[in-house]
């Protein structure tokens, strides 16, 4: 318990080092056990790829002792004897300071948890006075909104009211979608968006006269109305996109390690780091490494049915690892992945439409992989079939 204690002190040491940095007694004790071995200075690094804003947003709000005591009895219920080690440690702090996939890489088992379930099941519209609405039970009870806001049965919210051309301050709302659901916005101007599960939009009411622009975490589909003397912007963490009128897919989830945008319609100005911006055509994207940051814009020609596949209700995937395919699992049908035993990644190729199953979805996967699914309530469980 000593040694886990100081391997849960060193990770809150690292995260305090970003966020408010280090007093002289904090730096030297954390600078010795960077220095005591490799495998330490790895994990100092990995951590570093987190942004700052993030885990200035959880390393206040969360008690790691108190989610660690409550690690352990889900163990102790288990009757599992468990040695942790500083990865496990590490990931403890990753995943309650930035919530990344927690990857417990135990000396004593191969258990894994590769995707949670979410924390929030209501759609919740924030708005601009910082009152909290939730909007999921459209049709069984009156939820009151603004004047000029209109709320639909099947997931849709639409602004009607006229731009706010002469006001100097804007107000912004944010909406807010968990796991499991999706969601469709109509912003003041026209501009339709569709959000994939767990993501978040910060918007204002009703927009300026210099520019048209929103913030995205997430996955959205954006078809944006045209104005020439307004241009739309979508600003991400790590790059922002900018245009007059198109259509065009934003992805910006964390998990999967880089920002992209894909090119349906028009053309598309992304910018990045210092400076940097490229022009894209339909039939290309533009990503950039969420864990690098001094990663460059990259181009490259893709197919958009595939990428926007959520939208019109399917699953597509293109020589997807098994481990990215699970991870769009948790995040559509709301479930925690688990995997049980340790194997060679594998990668899978096929169309599924989204309305089935979650049982029927993992029944197609498993036939064509080396693996076997269990689902208990809300948890799938991954195993290796025996031969």
């Amino acid at each position: 318990m000593k040694e886990i204690s100081q391997y849960l002190f060193i990770a809150k040491l690292i995260c305090k080092e970003r966020i408010a940095g280090l007093n002289d007694s904090e730096k030297k004790r954390l600078d010795s056990w960077r220095n005591e071995s490799g495998k330490r200075e790895r994990v100092f690094l990995d951590l570093q790829r987190i942004s700052t804003e993030e885990l200035e947003k959880r390393y206040d709000k969360v008690d790691v002792d108190l989610k660690w005591e409550s690690f352990k009895k889900r163990q102790q219920q288990r009757k599992r004897n468990i040695r942790m080690g500083v990865a496990v440690a590490a990931s403890i702090c990753l995943l309650i300071t930035s919530g990344l996939w927690l990857w417990l890489g135990t000396l004593g088992e191969e258990r894994v948890v590769l995707a949670e379930q979410g924390r929030q099941n209501n759609v919740c519209l924030v708005l601009s006075t910082g009152e909290m609405v939730d909007i999921s039970n459209v049709g069984q009870e009156e939820v009151k909104l603004d004047k000029g806001t209109k709320l639909y049965e099947g997931n849709r919210l639409e602004y009607v009211r006229p731009d706010s051309l002469h006001k100097k301050e804007l107000e912004f709302n944010q909406l807010i979608i968990p796991k499991g659901t999706f969601y469709h916005l109509v912003l003041s101007d026209g501009t339709k968006v569709w959000l994939n599960a767990d993501s978040k939009i910060k918007y204002p009411v009703s927009f300026g006269q210099d520019k048209r622009e929103v913030s995205l975490r997430g996955e959205g589909y954006f078809e944006v109305a045209k104005d020439s003397t307004r241009p739309f912007i979508v600003s991400t963490d790590k790059m922002d996109v900018r245009v007059l009128g198109t259509t065009f897919d934003v992805n910006t989830y964390e998990d999967e390690g880089k920002s992209f945008v894909v090119l349906v319609e028009g053309l598309v100005e992304v910018s990045a780091g210092k400076g940097e911006s490229r022009i894209i055509t339909p039939g290309y994207m533009a990503e950039v490494n969420m864990h690098d940051v001094q990663a460059k814009i990259q181009i490259s020609k893709c197919d958009p049915e595939h990428y926007i596949a959520w939208k019109n209700g399917n699953f597509s995937f293109r020589n997807a690892s098994l481990t990215e395919i699970l991870k769009r699992v948790s995040r559509y049908y709301d479930v925690t992945v688990i995997r049980e035993q340790v194997f060679e990644e594998e990668y899978y190729t096929g169309d599924v439409s989204s309305d089935v199953s979650l049982e029927s979805l993992l029944a197609v996967i498993e036939s064509s992989t080396s693996v076997s699914f269990k689902v208990e309530r809300k948890i799938v469980y991954v195993h290796k079939k025996r031969d």
